[in-house]
């Protein structure tokens, strides 16, 4: 089968996003004046953290994460990174623009910390029969794991693989999409059956499993166990993969988004930092 019909076009992206500044660490030894046994070296301490600014350095971790969430929520997460498909690559550069935004509005008013996002993005192309390997590998994974919640009788592990199936599900081709779908819309109509039927009402367990459908489920798990399980095709080393450091690279076009205010750290004396 090729790969090609399996995934669609997209950007692995890498974030890394850092607080520096505003506190201090100091290691203090304790019972250095009591020996150790014979052949032994004991140690024993304690660390004395000092925050300059408290109020500044809860804004600037709330800015830090506020930041990569603006970029991780326009991406799948999995157990590769963050994906993205190729026709959302205008709604994850607007995201990268309105993290630096941000966090270039906590370092313009800052005076004891400092705040940075960085994005590393990489193409995959439909054809990257390796990428295609793992994607439906971890499709296969919870698609197994939504089947296993429905006869745990346990609605929460369900709704938690179908959750991440149904976002790593936006880089596969539509009919491997649908597919996918059709599982998750399957196992939530599990879950819903399990709270009402099993927790509010007491029924027997047994008697709502022979009732709930989960034809889809497994038609999913076998297709996708069996993509996951191809033997890898001998190819020549592909070029797709164009990396771009957004840290470099000033991204034009788009509208500007709005800082959110809640993001800026209490107003203090602006003091020029370094980086």
């Amino acid at each position: 089968m090729s790969k090609a019909s399996v995934i669609r076009p997209g950007l692995l992206v890498s974030v890394k996003s850092t607080v520096t500044g505003g506190v201090s660490y100091q290691r203090i030894d304790l019972d250095t004046d009591k020996p150790a046994e014979e052949g032994q070296d004991v140690a024993r301490w304690e660390t004395r953290r000092v925050i300059e600014d408290k109020a500044e350095y809860d804004a600037a971790t709330a800015c830090r994460s506020k930041a990569t969430a603006l970029i991780s929520r326009v991406c799948s997460s999995t157990a590769f990174g963050l994906l993205c498909p190729a026709d959302q690559e205008g709604a994850l550069d607007a995201a990268i623009r309105q993290a630096r935004q941000m966090v270039d509005a906590h370092n313009d008013a800052a005076t004891h910390t400092r705040v940075t996002v960085h994005a590393l993005k990489g193409r995959v192309a439909s054809d990257d029969a390796e990428a295609a390997r793992a994607i439906t590998a971890e499709i296969a994974e919870l698609v197994v794991r939504m089947d296993a919640g429905v006869k745990e009788f346990d609605p929460k592990k369900i709704r938690e693989a179908a959750n991440r199936a149904r976002e790593l599900g936006n880089m596969l081709s539509d009919d491997k999409k649908a597919k996918v779908d059709a599982a998750i819309k399957q196992a939530r109509a599990a879950a819903t059956a399990i709270v009402r039927r099993i927790e509010q009402e007491g029924e027997d367990r047994n008697t709502v499993l022979l009732d709930i459908a989960r034809g889809q489920i497994e038609s999913a798990r076998i297709a996708f166990l069996d993509m996951s399980n191809e033997p890898a095709e001998a190819v020549e080393p592909s070029p797709s993969i164009d990396r771009q450091r957004f840290a470099d690279l000033d991204i034009e076009g788009g509208e500007q988004l709005e800082i959110p205010a809640t993001c800026a750290p209490p107003t203090t004396p602006a003091i020029e930092i370094e980086s």
